[in-house]
């Protein structure tokens, strides 16, 4: 038991001087133009904020894992390019005002825009899928500019002195937001039978979840966005976001939906065309993800 207090003190002392650290980032980081803050928001994470979590390591260990032939220096370049798109993304997520602006502005491509755009005007229920893959938030951003009612699951940060402040941030983007939990499913199931959107990322590990493929490695992932879709006669469309070359310039594809079948089947093709996504931009995943934990 005593060990158990230690391991706790220790995780709240990290909590506390991770939020201390971000906040006081950002509010030098506020004086600068918003282009200059997102670069160099993902400096300070990549130099300072990652060692602390441990995201290098986790990155490393996965990239050991499904690319165990990548040689080290390409190793090394993808890591850094991993940790500034995630750093990138993080003090986007936290310029609520201007990223709104850049998500708004963002090039929609792929089959699935005008399917999308029929949908909205005969009500027809949507559930976009995706990944943490670029900046996934471009999609609230963008299509709540365009007058869809989209809400957005989402999933508390562990860090409880910081989850405020993002919580916040990322509410200013787009409401409605769904906390993940009992109460945040019934709550987003009731918003998609009234005909609207949902957008969810369901690229984590889901420890109750169907040992389904990713990049060839047993990956336990979440079905019930394919149940859901089956369940309301929803249309289950992937999404992806791409970020252009390392700037806050996005191109927002919408892919065909994924034909109604079984759950199983269903969300394997979810994983196929992610792992399609990431293959062509490595760097733009969250890799920091313990995504096979079966494996690790």
């Amino acid at each position: 038991m005593r060990m158990e207090n230690i391991k706790k003190y220790f995780v709240n002392f990290s909590y506390i001087v991770e939020a201390i650290l971000i906040h006081f980032v950002l509010s030098i980081l506020k004086i600068f133009p918003y282009r200059i803050r997102i670069r160099a928001g993902s400096l300070i994470f990549r130099l300072f904020i990652s060692p602390l979590t441990g995201n290098k390591k986790r990155i490393e260990n996965n990239l050991d894992l499904v690319m165990p032939n990548l040689p080290e220096n390409k190793k090394r370049d993808l890591v850094n390019r991993c940790l500034d798109n995630i750093g990138m993304t993080m003090f986007e997520l936290l310029s609520p005002k201007e990223f709104k602006l850049a998500g708004q502005k963002a090039n929609i491509t792929g089959p699935g825009k005008v399917l999308l755009e029929k949908a909205k005007n005969v009500s027809q229920p949507v559930i976009l899928i995706s990944g943490h893959f670029g900046n996934y938030d471009v999609i609230r951003a963008n299509l709540i500019s365009k007058g869809y009612q989209l809400g957005a699951l989402y999933r508390p940060m562990n860090n409880p002195y910081f989850n405020t402040t993002y919580l916040k941030n990322i509410s200013l983007i787009g409401i409605p937001l769904f906390a993940r939990g009992k109460n945040g499913m019934a709550e987003m199931m009731r918003f998609l039978r009234d005909g609207k959107l949902i957008a969810l990322l369901i690229d984590q590990h889901m420890s109750n979840g169907e040992p389904l493929k990713f990049f060839g490695k047993t990956a336990f992932t979440a079905t019930s966005a394919a149940k859901m879709a089956l369940k309301y006669n929803a249309i289950l469309m992937p999404f992806f976001v791409v970020r252009k070359q390392r700037t806050s310039n996005f191109d927002l594809h919408f892919e065909n939906p994924i034909e109604h079948s079984d759950p199983i089947r269903m969300t394997q093709e979810f994983n196929d065309r992610l792992e399609s996504r990431v293959k062509d931009n490595l760097d733009q995943w969250l890799w920091t993800h313990k995504r096979w934990k079966n494996d690790l």
